[in-house]
């Protein structure tokens, strides 16, 4: 009897080990994706237009913005999330018709403006954004997923975090971690100003 229990215990045990290791596979990816997302594209943004919010003009529209009531923040704010899908939805479109410079010029111009756009309005009026009940519990929602992702995949990062400084140490290309180091601190300076 305390066989058959035993058994029954160790299968149980390996197949909780195979699905947390089915887990990381397929959550290591999208945890590079935000960890990339959130300290190069985010914070790299976000310095970029804490700089341009600096001029005199555009100081005064972010003031003008904040001023406004929550809901109509909220439907700025939504105008340019929608030119960003639709500009998507048209690159796609011209890259299936055959034409790539059509649907690049799209997607770095037209989807990178209103992404500009939108994540602006956001730097700008975050406070009256998250007023609204339902945008803030999205905003919570897709915040906490992106914790437990990150807190999830934390373990097997670390150990790629290691393995890659380890193979540029053993291949002595110290030149290129140099590299990468004074990017990190480059970014990590524009982030601290961006949040001043």
């Amino acid at each position: 009897m305390s066989s058959r229990i035993d058994d029954r215990v160790a299968r149980i045990a390996r197949h909780r080990r195979r699905w947390r290791m089915a887990e990381d596979v397929l959550l290591l990816p999208l945890a590079l994706l935000v960890e990339f997302l959130e300290r190069v594209v985010w914070d790299g943004t976000k310095a970029l237009l804490d700089l341009i919010s600096r001029a005199p003009p555009i100081a005064r529209l972010r003031r003008v913005l904040q001023g406004l009531p929550p809901v109509v923040v909220l439907f700025l704010f939504l105008i340019p999330e929608a030119i960003d899908h639709l500009s998507g939805f048209w690159a796609t479109v011209l890259l299936v018709k055959g034409n790539w410079l059509g649907a690049t010029m799209v997607a770095v111009f037209v989807k990178g403006f209103a992404l500009l756009l939108a994540i602006w309005i956001y730097q700008a009026c975050e406070q009256s954004l998250l007023s609204v009940r339902w945008f803030a519990q999205a905003h919570h929602a897709v915040f906490a997923a992106k914790a437990w992702v990150l807190m999830r995949t934390e373990p097997v990062r670390l150990r790629l975090r290691r393995a890659l400084r380890g193979a540029l140490a053993r291949a002595g290309n110290r030149r290129l971690a140099r590299r990468f180091s004074a990017w990190r601190w480059r970014l990590a300076r524009m982030a601290g100003q961006a949040r001043r």
